[in-house]
């Protein structure tokens, strides 16, 4: 018994209370991250929208692009914790704004991105 080392029992308990505190902290960071990601992918997708948007205003496309359409396929497979998602775009006065929500269990969140469409030709010509 020499090579034995004894643990005391007050130790076993207290590591019994610290566990579930580290795992606590463990899943709190897991879904903040997870939030954080899929913030991101949603903050990435309508700023590529509505840069689509303001291009095909400025170039004054006849063919019509469904922009949300676009959205959801930037954003398909990508999120990992927000599942219920929506969006609207709306084209106004030399702008596009592009809102997304996304919403699961008591948690949500909301991205806003609004591009100004850019008509350099008109300036340099008036310019001229």
């Amino acid at each position: 018994m020499r090579g034995r080392k004894e643990i005391r029992g007050s130790t076993v308990v207290e590591m019994a209370y610290i566990m579930p505190l580290f795992l606590l902290l463990f899943v709190l960071v897991i879904n903040t991250v997870f939030f954080f990601h899929d913030k991101v992918i949603l903050n990435g997708a309508a700023c590529e929208t509505a840069v689509l948007g303001a291009q095909r205003a400025r170039l004054k496309e006849t063919e019509e692009t469904d922009l949300e359409r676009f959205f959801m396929e930037r954003i398909k497979g990508k999120l990992i914790r927000m599942t219920d998602v929506s969006v609207s775009v709306s084209e106004g006065d030399g702008e596009v704004t592009v809102e997304a929500r996304a919403e699961r269990g008591g948690m949500s969140m909301s991205v806003c991105q609004t591009v100004v469409t850019a008509r350099p030709e008109e300036m340099i010509r008036w310019k001229k």
